[in-house]
């Protein structure tokens, strides 16, 4: 009896466990936006762009011209006011304009508020140093 069960079960895990192993989606735009932020942009800003970082202002839902603008060129759209007046960051030329697509997608859905991020913010609290935990 416990032969036939073997015989049966064994098969049938390699199976699953075959199935497991199968193609995963690629990254969709927000995800890749991601990382070309965690990979170009937290040096400075901050990993929450909806805050402000060490060297870069709060950056969440910033239009696709200004990101552009801004990262490839150094530049501002016309008639923007910048947040900050420091002039540390530099430019950016090896980011394709998919990637700045990409980024602009993630900044769009980081201003966005959701249920899920909204609890957790609402959990945190500033200690006397002024850090978030």
């Amino acid at each position: 009896m416990v032969r036939l069960f073997l015989r049966a079960a064994v098969p049938l895990f390699a199976m699953l466990a075959f199935a497991a192993c199968g193609k995963t989606l690629p990254p969709d735009t927000v995800e890749r936006g991601r990382l070309v932020y965690v990979t170009h942009c937290i040096v400075c800003h901050n990993p929450n762009p909806n805050l402000d970082g060490a060297q870069g202002p709060a950056i969440a839902g910033s239009s696709r011209e200004l990101i552009a603008d801004r990262v490839l060129h150094l530049t501002y759209p016309p008639g923007y006011a910048p947040k900050r007046t420091t002039h540390n960051m530099r430019a950016m030329n090896d980011l394709t304009p998919a990637q700045i697509d990409d980024l602009t997608a993630y900044l769009r859905a980081a201003a966005k508020p959701q249920a899920s991020r909204a609890g957790k913010l609402a959990c945190k609290r500033k200690t006397a140093s002024g850090r978030m935990i």
